[in-house]
């Protein structure tokens, strides 16, 4: 019998995301993890972390919704977990609701942000907030906790009455390897070899973005940013790494996505990130989507990049205004280019920010400080729950939670 609390780690077709997190914990906890792509099975099988796929769609669909909840239902009924945490926004409300009805001892779950559904304000949004939020209601009482990846979002949802005071925690993102993202662990010619294979100049300075090309990633931002900036004076390079998100509701036209390969040097999907990051000077993500924390602020920062971005929810929680860079106001094209021109004209400032990023993300956002924190969390409600329950979710040995 393993002594380690199970935890049934919920989450949706990106639940390969959430590897890392587990690798930190398995000396604590044992894990087995529920995701919507049955592709994603060789990943975990990597990693020896089992894995089992149920049905969720991420279409309007309630019959489809109610098969994932009894999906789940059933598998944490036959597992009986300690703990079922969930990530994301469907997996969050149907494994809340599963785990009630499997007596699970403990249920929690995270949001990683609220979307576009509070980034937008049309009648259709409005409509759909609706529907989310008497859904996310019913979840957050049936949870133990609900952990938020800011503060803006735990602020929101208590005041809308759709979060339980008492019953919430702020976990700052999903945690990053700072190491792997550590300047000085890299090769020391690092930043002009890959500028080299982008074909840049070594005495240019290097603006980058990284993030799938969106509109409310500010894909479009960037390229007016780009041709503000093109005559401002030094030698400057734009540079956008990310995919072209076809599946995305504010996906960009053919159209747009030409102007934005005339205006900057758009690499595509890349998986050299941190070296790419090594060659850049300054982090630009002008984006409106309400995420928990962008990532690829945390990934910048971790590489002692000074940042400008939006003075938006999670954006504003990696950069601290006129400590490790500029929050500018949504949608303002001149304060944006005023920022990267600030940065670009005095390297010392560069230097003093990008120095600050680094400490802020060891500190607040490194993969080992979530990964604590989110165990405290597990281990304190597991303690508050009742002894007789957490005996009886005791698990049989776990050569029967492998992938089916």
């Amino acid at each position: 019998m393993d002594p380690r609390p199970l935890v049934a780690i919920v989450g949706g077709p990106d639940v390969d995301a959430r590897i890392p997190l587990v690798n930190e914990l398995r000396s604590q906890f044992s894990f087995v993890v529920f995701g919507s792509d049955a592709s994603k099975a060789a990943r975990f099988e990597e990693h020896g972390i089992p894995f089992r796929s149920y049905p969720m769609s991420r279409r309007v669909s309630p019959l489809g919704d109610l098969r994932a909840i009894r999906s789940l239902a059933i598998a944490f009924t036959g597992l009986r977990p300690d703990v079922v945490h969930a990530f994301d926004t469907k997996p969050g409300i149907f494994a809340c609701i599963a785990a009630r009805r499997a007596d699970v001892p403990v249920a929690t779950a995270t949001i990683t942000g609220l979307g576009s559904l509070y980034s937008s304000h049309d009648a259709k949004t409005r409509v759909l907030r609706a529907i989310y939020e008497r859904l996310q209601r019913i979840a957050c009482r049936k949870a133990d906790c609900t952990v938020f990846q800011n503060h803006d979002d735990e602020r929101r949802l208590l005041a809308a009455g759709v979060a339980v005071g008492g019953k919430t925690a702020v976990v700052l993102g999903s945690g990053v390897d700072t190491r792997a993202f550590d300047p000085a662990a890299l090769p020391p010619d690092i930043r002009e070899r890959t500028r080299a294979a982008l074909g840049i100049e070594t005495n240019a300075i290097v603006v980058t973005m990284v993030s799938r090309m969106t509109r409310t990633k500010g894909a479009l931002e960037f390229a007016d940013l780009a041709r503000r900036c093109k005559d401002a004076g030094p030698l400057l390079r734009f540079v956008a790494v990310g995919p072209d998100d076809r599946d995305s509701v504010d996906r960009l036209t053919p159209r747009e996505l030409g102007d934005l390969q005339a205006a900057v040097l758009w690499t595509g999907a890349r998986s050299d990130v941190a070296e790419i990051l090594a060659a850049s000077d300054v982090f630009v993500l002008p984006s409106v989507c309400r995420e928990g924390i962008p990532r690829s602020l945390l990934e910048a920062a971790s590489c002692g990049l000074p940042l400008v971005t939006t003075d938006t929810p999670g954006c504003n929680e990696a950069c601290r205004d006129g400590e490790n860079g500029f929050c500018v106001p949504e949608g303002d094209a001149d304060a944006l280019a005023r920022a990267v021109l600030h940065l670009v004209a005095d390297a010392g400032l560069r230097r003093a920010f990008g120095a600050a990023s680094r400490r802020r993300a060891r500190e607040r956002f490194d993969l080992r400080v979530v990964a604590s924190q989110m165990a405290r969390i597990w281990q304190e409600r597991l303690a508050a729950a009742p002894r007789a329950q957490v005996a009886q979710a005791a698990p049989s040995p776990h050569s029967n939670i492998m992938s089916t």
